[in-house]
């Protein structure tokens, strides 16, 4: 992950770092009061969702190239 974080910008990198804020803040804070096993799954849950749609995308991008 390091070099990845190199090549983002400054802006982005700092669009990226309130999203990031916005989870904890709703994790850790709030009405709904979560252990740290259940921020646990919620985290694990944003990674399916994330290498799904990874693995969505890339499918699409073989289809094209095939195509």
């Amino acid at each position: 992950m390091g070099n990845f974080v190199d090549e983002i910008p400054p802006y982005r990198f700092n669009q990226l770092t309130k999203i990031a804020s916005k989870v904890v803040d709703t994790m850790v804070g709030g009405a709904l009061q979560m252990s740290y096993d259940e921020m646990e799954i919620v985290l694990n849950m944003i990674r399916l969702g994330i290498e799904e749609s990874r693995d969505k995308n890339d499918k699409r991008k073989e289809t094209k190239v095939c195509s």
